[in-house]
């Protein structure tokens, strides 16, 4: 049952950006989740700095990222790294954007026999 929901829960994350719905942030992430992770400027060639985000940053995110609808019809590579009473931990590669991947490592916590997300640690996937 734990990775059933782990999965479900983990898509979420990724369907939020692309159907551009906070209410899914609001449902499936801790009030204090962080986004921390580097994104790579292929027009300069270049990584830029480490960004860590709170909540409400996610949220924005969330409200504007797809709104050209840039992210395509792709599959999510979902992958349950470790699975423990209260923690887990998750491995989603996508497509964000066209030819754009992103790795993202989902720390999951369980709280009122919930998973919810808490942190992301993600980076482009040159």
């Amino acid at each position: 049952m734990n990775q059933n929901e782990i999965t479900k829960v983990s898509k979420m994350y990724p369907k939020a950006f692309k159907e551009l719905d906070t209410s899914l942030i609001d449902k499936y992430f801790t009030k204090g989740a962080t986004k921390t992770g580097f994104m790579y400027d292929y027009e300069s060639q270049k990584w830029l700095d480490l960004s860590t985000v709170g909540i409400d940053e996610i949220k924005q995110w969330v409200l504007t990222y797809n709104k050209e609808k840039i992210m395509p019809e792709s599959e999510i590579e979902l992958k349950i790294l470790d699975i423990q009473d209260k923690i887990a931990v998750v491995k989603i590669d996508l497509y964000w954007a066209e030819n754009r991947k992103g790795c993202d490592y989902l720390f999951l916590v369980k709280e009122n026999d919930s998973w919810l997300i808490d942190k992301t640690l993600w980076q482009s996937v040159l």
